[in-house]
């Protein structure tokens, strides 16, 4: 399979030796814009381990992004750390665009949550295999980077020793609240700003 990889560090390197280990064949480039723009409509998968939400827009819709180069159902597989939001906004553009977008951060440990459509996440899974055992389905498009942020706060409250949750937060009602608190202003969610 053509994978094309966006992104360098560490963490690029060790996911890419898991791929060509596995056989498949990488075109890399470091934030997808400008010469990826041409090779991306040949890769079957494209993953993103980028810095921050500004870095994956630009590579996917920026003038000289990558999004518009890919072909029809092409899956992108963003690994980058962002707002559960801008997520889900980038998996509607790229769903404009006819592709596919998987939300699955990286680095909070050995489990990646995943978000996005079941078609999206099922073509994903294999491939995330690869470099972790740990792949949960968290529900659609954001819920990966809803996940990660859950799954911080939980490691947060068992290091400071609290041994008890549910006595705590019996009926979830506070996790509830926290995960809402990721996604921003209520009024901005509902549209009403």
């Amino acid at each position: 399979m053509d994978v094309g990889f966006i992104g360098d560090g560490e963490m690029a390197e060790a996911i890419m030796d898991r791929l060509r280990e596995a056989g498949h064949r990488l075109h890399r480039h470091p934030h997808g814009r400008g010469a990826f723009r041409d090779r991306a409509g040949a890769c079957d998968v494209v993953m993103m381990l980028l810095p921050d939400a500004c870095a994956v827009e630009s590579a996917l819709f920026a003038e000289d992004g990558f999004a518009a180069a890919l072909p029809p159902g092409a899956l992108v597989i963003d690994l980058s750390v962002l707002p559960p939001a801008e997520a889900s906004a980038n998996a509607a553009r790229l769903a404009d665009l006819g592709g596919l977008l998987v939300d699955a951060p990286v680095g909070s440990g050995p489990v990646i949550d995943v978000g996005g459509s079941d078609a999206a996440c099922v073509r994903a899974e294999p491939l995330l295999r690869l470099f972790t055992d740990g792949v949960v389905r968290a529900g659609g498009p954001g819920s990966g980077q809803r996940g990660r942020l859950l799954r911080l706060s939980d490691r947060k409250m068992s290091d400071s020793k609290r041994t008890d949750r549910k006595s705590d937060d019996p009926d979830g009602l506070h996790r509830l609240l926290r995960l809402m608190a990721f996604d921003g202003p209520a009024e901005s969610r509902l549209g009403t700003s």
